[in-house]
Parts: C-alpha cells; sequence; structure tokens
C-alpha cells in the first residue's frame, strides 16, 4: 500500500507546534536573555524535532499529526486541545489507532501505534510548559499500557490464517531468491525489472537497507584482487554516504563479489542494470565524467524512471517496483517484509553459514557500538567483512583457499566490451591521465566508476551466455544491435563453449583440503591403471604376431623383468607424444595453443622437451607425430618471433592473432594452417612444396578461401592496431 503523502500546505498542522501550555504545573515558558531570543530558542527546537528530518520522515510524521488534529475535532471534550497533554488523552488516542488496526485486519498494529507515538513526541517537544519529563514520555503508564496491548494485536495478527506461520515470513530461501530473480528479468518493463533485480541481489549481499538503497549512486570502485586460490576475487565496492547507519555523512562502503553461481550472480544483475541504463536509458555519465562535471554525482543507481534519476528515490518508488515484480512469481511470495527483506535474508544466510558475530555486526554496519573502530574505521574498507562476502558469494568460509570461479577464467575480447561501453576506455586512459598529472580538477571517484563499468562489461559478456540459454528472445541485450552481431558470430560460439566448459570444470573441483588430497591418491590410481593398460596392450600385440615356432611364442610372453621395460616404454617420451596427437582438436584459443607448446597442457609436458627426449632415448617418432608436430609448432614460434622483433611482450604479441581470429571468423585450426603456410619457420627436413604466397588456407565448405597474401595483410593491419592502443600489458 502506498504511503500518505503530505498536501502541499501544511500550515494548520505546523501551526500546532508553536502552541504553549498555561495551565497548572506549567513550566516556564520561553524567554530572551542576552544570548537568544525566546523566537530563536523556539526556532532550534523545531529544526532539530523537525525541519532536519528527512522527507520520508516527515512524510509519514505528517500521515499522524493530522490523525491527531483530526481526533482532536471530532472530540471536543478533550481538554487542552492540540497539546499533547495529558497522557490520558494521548493514551485514548493511540487506542483508537489501535482498534482502527484491529478492524483493518493490520499485520503490524505496534507499528503504527508505534509511529504515532513518535510523531507525537516531535509535536510535544516544541510545545513549551507542558509539564511532564519528556524523556519519560514513552514510559508514562497510559501509553506504555497501549503500547503493550498493541504488541499483543501484532501477535495475533501474524498468527492467523492468512499470514505464513513458518521461521521463513521474513526471509528468502535460495529457490524464492532465484525465482524472483527470474522475473525480475522477465519483467516487461525492463527498466523496472533490471532494477529490482540488481537491487535485490546488491541489498542480499551487502545487506542494504531500503534508505542505503534510496540513495545510492554510481560510487563505484573495482579493488585490487584478493589473493583467493586457485583464482583471484574480484571486489567491486559500492560507496554510500547517507543512510540510517551513517548518520555523519561519511564514505562507507560495501563489497560485492561474483557468485559461484551464474543464476544467483549479484554483479551480473547489476552490469545488467548499468549497461541498459548507459545504453537505453542513455544516461550521460561517461560524458559528464570526461568533461569533468561532477553533477554526475547525483545520478541514482536505482530508479523507477529516467526523468527519476538525480533525485533521491522514496520507500513507495522502490517498494512498488519490487512488488509488482513479486506479484508476477509463479508462487505467491506471502512475506512480512518489503524493503527488509534482502538485509533479513543475508544475515540468516551468515549465521547459517556459522559466521561470527563479530563479522555480522560489521557486515550490516551494527559496529557502531563497538566504539571508534567499529563507528569510523572498519566501515571505511570494503574489506573488513570480507568473510562474509565470500560466503554470501556461494564459496563458503574457506572462499580463499577454494574459490573456484570457472567463467572468471575466460577471458573477454577488448572489442566486445569496448561494443557494450563506447569510448569508456579512452575516457579511463584520459580521467586518469588528467588525475595524474594534475592538468584539471581531480576526479578520482569519476576513474573508479569508469573502470568499474568496463569490469562489468567484462562480467556481462563472462554471464551473457546463461542469460541468453535462460531468458532467451526476453533478455534486454537482444535490442541492441551489437551485441545482436556478436551473439551471432562464430568466435561468441567458440566463447560460449569455454564458459560452459569451465563453470562445469571448475565446479567439478573439489572443496576442500581432505578433498583435494583423496583426489590426488584417485589421480595416482588412474595412472597406474593407465600405465597396466599400456603394458597390457603391448603383451596382447606381442601374442598377435605370426608364431613361427614354439620358442618364439614363448619369448613373446611377458616375464617379471619385461614387463618393468615395457611399463617404462608406456612412460615413454614417444608414447606421451603421440598421445597427444589428437590433444590439439579440443583447443580453441591462441593462448592454449602458445601455452601448450611452450609449457604443456592437460598434464602433458611441453612437445619440444618430449621430442627431445625421445631422440635422446634413440627412440624414433611416428609420422603421425611428426606431423602434428609440424602442424603445432608454427603459431607459437611466429607469436614469439613477433615479440623478440618489437620488444614486446609475448602477451601483447599473441594479441595480434586473437584480433585476427575475432575480426575474420577463424578457428584455431584454420589460423594455424594460415600461419603454417606463410611462416619462414621451415622444417629443416621440408623438400618442395608450391610457392608459400600461391597455396590457400584449407576453410569448410561454404566459406571463401583465403589466399596468404590476405592473411599477411589481415596480420600487419592487426600488429598496427595493437602497436597503437596505449594499454599497459
Amino acid at each position: 500500500m502506498r504511503r500518505g503523502r503530505a498536501p502541499a500546505n501544511n500550515s494548520d498542522v505546523l501551526a500546532m507546534f508553536r502552541l504553549v501550555y498555561s495551565g497548572e504545573g506549567a513550566t516556564q515558558p520561553l524567554v530572551d536573555d542576552s544570548s537568544l531570543t525566546k523566537e530563536q530558542k523556539w526556532q532550534l527546537l523545531f529544526d532539530r524535532n523537525w525541519q532536519h528530518l528527512a522527507p520520508s520522515s516527515q512524510t509519514k510524521w505528517l500521515v499522524y499529526l493530522r490523525k491527531w488534529k483530526k481526533w482532536i475535532d471530532d472530540h471536543p471534550e478533550q481538554p487542552e486541545g492540540y497539546l499533547v497533554f495529558p497522557s490520558s488523552k494521548v493514551s485514548a488516542f493511540l487506542s483508537d489507532i489501535l482498534a482502527d488496526c484491529t478492524a483493518s485486519s493490520s499485520k503490524d498494529p505496534h507499528g503504527a501505534v508505534k509511529s504515532a507515538r513518535k510523531a507525537l513526541r516531535h509535536l510535544r517537544a516544541c510545545q513549551a510548559g507542558i509539564p511532564d519529563d519528556e524523556a519519560k514520555f514513552p514510559s508514562q503508564p497510559y501509553i506504555a499500557g497501549v503500547t503493550s496491548r498493541a504488541k499483543t494485536a501484532t501477535a495475533e495478527a501474524r498468527q492467523c490464517e492468512e499470514a505464513d506461520p513458518s521461521c521463513s515470513a521474513s526471509t528468502l530461501s535460495n529457490e524464492e531468491y532465484a525465482s524472483l530473480l527470474d522475473a525480475a528479468m522477465r519483467f516487461p518493463d525492463k527498466q523496472v525489472g533490471l532494477c529490482v533485480a540488481a537491487m535485490v541481489s546488491c541489498g542480499l549481499a551487502a545487506g542494504f537497507r531500503s534508505d542505503d538503497l534510496q540513495d545510492t549512486k554510481f560510487f563505484m570502485e573495482l579493488i585490487c584482487s584478493v589473493p583467493a586460490k586457485p583464482l583471484p576475487m574480484q571486489i567491486l565496492a559500492l560507496a554510500n554516504n547517507a543512510g540510517k547507519a551513517n548518520q555523519d555523512a561519511q564514505m562507507t562502503y560495501a563489497a560485492l563479489a561474483n557468485h559461484r553461481q551464474p543464476r544467483l550472480d549479484c554483479l551480473a544483475y547489476l552490469s545488467q542494470l548499468v549497461l541498459y541504463q548507459l545504453n537505453v536509458s542513455k544516461l550521460p555519465l561517461l560524458a559528464l565524467i570526461y568533461q569533468n562535471n561532477t553533477s554526475w554525482r547525483s545520478y541514482r543507481m536505482f530508479f523507477r524512471d529516467p526523468s527519476m534519476a538525480t533525485s533521491k528515490q522514496t520507500y513507495y518508488d522502490l517498494s512498488t517496483m519490487l512488488l509488482k515484480v513479486a506479484a508476477t512469481m509463479p508462487d505467491t511470495l506471502v512475506k512480512t517484509k518489503v524493503m527488509h527483506l534482502m538485509r533479513c535474508s543475508g544475515t540468516v544466510s551468515l549465521a547459517a553459514a556459522a559466521c561470527s558475530m563479530d563479522i555480522l555486526r560489521v557486515w550490516g554496519r551494527w559496529a557502531r557500538s563497538e566504539g571508534v573502530v567499529g563507528k569510523s574505521y572498519l566501515p571505511k574498507s570494503p574489506l573488513s567483512a570480507l568473510p562474509a562476502t565470500g560466503v554470501l558469494a556461494g564459496f563458503g568460509t574457506d572462499f580463499m583457499t577454494n574459490h573456484a570461479f570457472g567463467r572468471g577464467t575466460v577471458a573477454v575480447p577488448v572489442a566486445w566490451i569496448d561494443a557494450l561501453a563506447p569510448h569508456a576506455r579512452g575516457i579511463f586512459q584520459a580521467v586518469r591521465l588528467r588525475n595524474r598529472m594534475r592538468t584539471g580538477k581531480a576526479d578520482f571517484s569519476g576513474q573508479h566508476c569508469v573502470e568499474s563499468i568496463l569490469y562489468l562489461a567484462e562480467t556481462f559478456w563472462q554471464s551473457s551466455p546463461f542469460m541468453l540459454q535462460r531468458y532467451g528472445l526476453g533478455w534486454w541485450a537482444l535490442q541492441l544491435p551489437t551485441v545482436c552481431f556478436i551473439l551471432g558470430s562464430s568466435s561468441f560460439r567458440q566463447f560460449e563453449q569455454q564458459v560452459m566448459n569451465a563453470e562445469l570444470e571448475w565446479n567439478a573441483r573439489p572443496l576442500s583440503p581432505q578433498m583435494t588430497e583423496a583426489f590426488d591418491k584417485i589421480s595416482k590410481q588412474v595412472c597406474s591403471l593407465s600405465e597396466q593398460i599400456a603394458h597390457l596392450q603391448l603383451s596382447v600385440d606381442g601374442m598377435m604376431q605370426p608364431v613361427h615356432s614354439q620358442t618364439t611364442a614363448n619369448h613373446s610372453m611377458p616375464t617379471a623383468c619385461s614387463s618393468s621395460t615395457q611399463a617404462r616404454a608406456a612412460r615413454s617420451p614417444r608414447i606421451e607424444l603421440e598421445a597427444q596427437v589428437g590433444l590439439s582438436s579440443g583447443l580453441s584459443s591462441v593462448q592454449e595453443a602458445v601455452d601448450e607448446w611452450f609449457t604443456g597442457l592437460h598434464g602433458f609436458p611441453a612437445p619440444p622437451l618430449l621430442c627431445e627426449q625421445a631422440v635422446q632415448r634413440g627412440q624414433r617418432l611416428s609420422k603421425k607425430a611428426i606431423d602434428n608436430l609440424s602442424r603445432r609448432r608454427h603459431l607459437p614460434l611466429r607469436i614469439q618471433a613477433l615479440a623478440t622483433d618489437r620488444c614486446w611482450p609475448l602477451k601483447k604479441a599473441l594479441a595480434v592473432y586473437e584480433l585476427v581470429m575475432q575480426r575474420h571468423s577463424l578457428s584455431l585450426a584454420e589460423l594455424r594452417d594460415a600461419v603454417r603456410l606463410s611462416s619462414p619457420v621451415r622444417h629443416p627436413d621440408a623438400k618442395g612444396g608450391k610457392p608459400a604466397q600461391s597455396q590457400h588456407v584449407n576453410r569448410s565448405p561454404g566459406l571463401p578461401l583465403i589466399s596468404i597474401s590476405q592473411f599477411a595483410a589481415w596480420v600487419q593491419q592487426a600488429t598496427d592496431d595493437i602497436a597503437s592502443m596505449s594499454i599497459s600489458w
């Protein structure tokens, strides 16, 4: 239900603040003295109890002050008019509020009585002459009696059949959480749906209150990687200088991390919202940062309509969006909380994971009672509640040793990131240079914001296969032509397969040191069995040879001595090298091809090392192994030669061929073939063959042929483009 809004003219209500009690037992009214006049003294009281309240609080209290005025008008027999005195009159008013709540089947009568009491307390503090001690106002016998009855009525209301009697009435289960996110992503109004998805996921991960979400701005900062194993954890900090817990208006931070499950990843949903606002809602965020215009700091992250982007949102604005989305869920969501639902759910999840109370206090910003440390130091660091961040990201309390984030291992092409955030990379470089050289007014928060947007664009693509798989044509990103073009390319199909494989591989990894040790033992047993199988295969091959005599047959049978010899042969470099013959077909990126040649992949040593060992042992390689070596060696050697010629890091030279692959939709096999045909690195024993410039790259049927001269032009163009990029490699 929408909260009541104050009418434009509140003079009749505000006039009650100036009333003065002059009856029996009245205290001395305000008087002039040498420092302040009585009007100035009253103004200070009015500012403290009304003028300086948050707009949302004023709106809420005005509802009950109007009810108080109407109740007095309807009960002229009550003494002292609109004065909040005596307490018996106040008690009668609160009793009527309680009766109205009970008659309307309210689920929170105590909340209504408590709000009415607070509104009257603010009014009473400005009405001079009232004799009762203000500090004892809530605990006066008549008022305390109504409060007690209201608590009983609330307990009875929440135990009725319509309410959820379970212990999860104020929290979201994992199934409800995932279902709510799905409903938000499928909601017809994409601005509302994406806002709710990001608001719910970030609110649960960071423990945001409603007033935190109402005023969350684009103050983001990508923290340096937390050295977790086996993959570092990236932390995105959301900053806020408002909210209930930040009464001193200091900048406080909440940490967000990628979730283990793509479906529950808060940064994935935040990236959907931010990129929608930049590409569809057309927020001029990046342009303002580039122009060094600090008005970008007024933009809110969660809003119902772009016209409201620069204004603080109200409770009604955010709660209405959430309730609209929840109404579209397949199963009705009945909860006793709305905007506090995420904070309650996060707290219960941390408690269930056995997080300590100290961690809970820091994560929920309840540490202010812990003195200077809790009030001034811990809230200023997003890493102060890092254990809570790891637990809510789905990696458990031992996330520092078990951060198996599969899709994070797949590199996103730079061109894809730039397609979602045009000019963001150049703006980041320009702002960083401006801040470093002090050529203008420093804007470090703008620099961090642009860097965070680039990271969110990377997160967007890493989660895109799952978004596309789950939401299909209902995914909002399909309305962007650049995204549709990338999704239809062969490069994305390869990228999608890499992401899916990485998730399967990394999620299948053990999650504790004990399981890791057990896995190692199993691996050793598998290797032992493989050696035995190779030994038996050699024995069977020997027995199937033509038998010329019984003696020959007897010699062909394995003995204790020959078994050890054959086992050593099964572990020889030649066997391992020939086992790699089919391995190359499973590779799909230039990085994998380089790693395979120089360091080895999938437990196999590098091919040149195996080849050298085989030659040293006098083992002769088969033609199949030699052909496989020739096919794989040219690309890594060409990249190494490019890096040496231009004095580049190997990673920069590698990016040239990655760029060629992406621009011209080449597979790794086609790229290898093109490099091999155009490579000046020839095998010493190679003879004959056509001139390189007259040959073409073998491609799938239906695809145009690529001449070697054409390929050389592509490589030269990519080399020039990479050389012109001002990126730290």
